[in-house]
């Protein structure tokens, strides 16, 4: 097939992905009051079943940053896919709260690690010049999934107490499909040529419609895989996992603002319109503006405007709803944050598969999404803990504080070093490699 085919059948096949796991993030969200009646759950014990699929993410990602490196892009990309079926569906069929937890946290394991190969397929086969706008198509479709989630969510508020069961077993059928199409899918020519597997990388590039000539130009670091790290530790594999904790504020929004609504005295049938309207709706458009933005900004712009606009905007959330109480003030301040996360979510999770090399940009991918997922894990467990004891006032100034905090660490530690836009892989590489300035 020609590449732009190719290119399409890509984005989508990653993109399902990306669905799959927002919708099921945002199931738990949209069926807060089914999960807790049912159930009988606190609002800790709520908080817990919400950050579980984090926690699972965590060791799925650095499990599968190892995996995406030794078994390849491909393969890894069709199992973690497999897993995420089989673990939905018992979600939806799960007698107890313990036996719901386990199931969320398998789930959360395939999720964690199937960012790893799925983000890795499209830096390593998409061009320079839209390598950006590709990672957040990826997080449009995402957010779609999240929309979609709490409508369908809303349309099930008649099932009652069976509402969150049906709805997990309706998120199985996306990575079904997905599974289909990731099959058709070649191994990445630059993993393979990172295996010296050159004959196997001719025929992958020609099932993806490049030439012999470029994959001529991919490198093959074929050194340990600590030493090719070394040089990134301090300047960017630190100061990168800790702007990670920038998807804190995102993930707790995901999952609790129904519970923040309802706090507020909005009715829990409004608090999922207002949600899907105010939050979810928003961060789709901000997605769409990010796509024309990423590769003309650049990612360190990008990652410093959405990180210090989503602090100002939750901090306005708090003044309107705990100093001077506003609600159409309120709903505006989530409609600015929800567009201005936007701004960054891609580019946190897709730095690492940039700056690192064929060799171990799985690794180095792996780590960073561990660090996303373990944030999943401080948003939604820590911000139900904030919101039981402290109110809406101890969520929204906790998650502002976060976010103004990550932005510090943008501008003064990564800083532009880590502006890939334009660049090819090798050239970002052999930079790093070489320790020379961009």
């Amino acid at each position: 097939m020609d590449y732009q085919t190719f290119i399409k059948i890509l984005y989508i096949s990653t993109a399902i992905g990306a669905f799959t796991d927002i919708f099921d993030t945002s199931i738990v969200g949209g069926t807060s009051a089914s999960i807790i009646t049912s159930l009988k759950l606190t609002t800790p014990e709520f908080g817990l079943l919400g950050s579980m699929t984090f926690v699972g993410g965590i060791f799925g990602a650095l499990s599968f940053g190892f995996l995406t490196d030794k078994l390849g892009r491909k393969r890894s990309f069709l199992l973690t896919l497999s897993l995420f079926v089989i673990f939905e569906l018992l979600s939806g069929l799960a007698p107890n709260y313990l036996s719901l937890l386990l199931f969320r946290t398998i789930v959360g394991f395939a999720i964690g690690a199937d960012y790893v190969p799925a983000i890795t397929l499209l830096a390593e086969f998409v061009k320079p010049k839209v390598r950006g706008s590709s990672f957040d198509f990826f997080w449009i479709i995402a957010n779609i999934g999240a929309l979609a989630s709490y409508l369908i969510a809303f349309s099930l508020i008649p099932f009652g107490v069976n509402q969150w069961r049906i709805l997990f077993i309706i998120g199985a059928i996306p990575p079904l499909l997905g599974l289909i199409i990731r099959s058709k899918l070649p191994e990445t020519p630059r993993w393979l040529i990172a295996k010296n597997k050159t004959k196997e990388a001719e025929k992958a590039a020609e099932e993806a419609g490049i030439s012999k000539e470029e994959i001529q130009t991919y490198e093959n670091y074929n050194e340990n895989p600590i030493k090719l790290l070394k040089p990134y530790i301090i300047s960017i594999t630190i100061p990168l996992f800790l702007i990670m904790f920038l998807n804190i504020p995102p993930s707790g929004m995901l999952e609790l603002t129904p519970l923040i609504l309802t706090t507020l005295k909005i009715s829990k049938a409004d608090s999922l319109l207002f949600t899907s309207a105010a939050w979810v709706t928003p961060v789709i458009i901000g997605n769409v503006v990010a796509f024309k933005l990423i590769d003309r900004l650049g990612r360190f712009k990008m990652l410093a405007i959405g990180s210090i606009g989503l602090a100002i905007a939750l901090f306005s959330m708090y003044a309107f709803s705990s100093l001077l109480f506003n609600i159409y003030m309120i709903l505006f301040s989530m409609v600015a944050g929800g567009i201005l996360q936007s701004f960054f979510i891609p580019i946190i999770y897709s730095l690492s598969t940039e700056l690192y090399p064929t060799n171990i940009r799985g690794l180095g991918q792996g780590i960073s999404v561990s660090g996303i997922r373990l944030a999943g894990v401080i948003g939604t467990f820590g911000g139900s803990l904030l919101l039981s004891s402290f109110g809406t006032a101890g969520i929204l100034v906790g998650y502002a504080v976060i976010s103004l905090l990550a932005s510090i660490i943008i501008i003064f530690w990564l800083g532009n070093k880590i502006e890939t836009s334009g660049k090819t892989l090798e050239e970002i590489n052999r930079k790093f490699l070489k320790r020379e300035k961009y």
